[in-house]
């Protein structure tokens, strides 16, 4: 069975893994015009920039990959405060749109995550599984963006291929 949905595997992205105390961190990723989400697994977005709370003092960015310079300069990863880390790690990482009319039924196929809105809200963001490998998942336009470490992109893409298809 196939089902009316779109997986596209995304370029390159802007993406910077940030740890630490909250008002450092607020002040770090102030430059950039974003604040703190409000609460753990959702996201703030701004001029494409998309800031994940994904645990404890813990958060991501997600940028479009031609804003990675800017980032590098305005997120002042060497500044010397031991209470907030800001780590590049964009070549980690390889992202997945998962839209159309049955995105949810793709992503309940691929995720133990629950995506019903009542759970996992407009600007959800969390950690998860796809297929049991560990990914984070965004509620995105008309659907999902998945990152997953990119030792695993094509055994995910290969899976999501299967499921999206129907093919065996």
């Amino acid at each position: 069975m196939g089902y009316q949905a779109t997986i596209e595997k995304q370029g390159m992205w802007a993406i910077f893994d940030i740890k630490g105390d909250a008002s450092v961190a607020a002040k770090r990723i102030a430059p950039l015009g974003l604040s703190l989400p409000a609460s753990t697994n959702t996201a703030k977005a701004k001029d494409g920039q998309h800031l994940c709370w994904i645990g404890e003092d813990h958060w991501l960015l997600l940028a479009p990959a031609e804003m990675e310079n800017k980032l590098l300069e305005r997120l002042d990863l060497h500044h010397s405060s031991l209470d907030c880390r800001i780590v590049h790690v964009s070549d980690a990482y390889t992202l997945f749109t998962v839209t159309g009319q049955q995105a949810d039924d793709i992503l309940a196929i691929a995720s133990p995550l629950d995506t019903r809105r009542k759970h996992f809200p407009d600007d959800g963001a969390a950690y998860t599984e796809f297929f049991g490998i560990r990914g984070l998942v965004l509620r995105w336009r008309d659907g999902y963006l998945a990152a997953v470490e990119r030792s695993y992109a094509d055994m995910i893409s290969a899976y999501f291929d299967k499921i999206s298809t129907g093919s065996r």
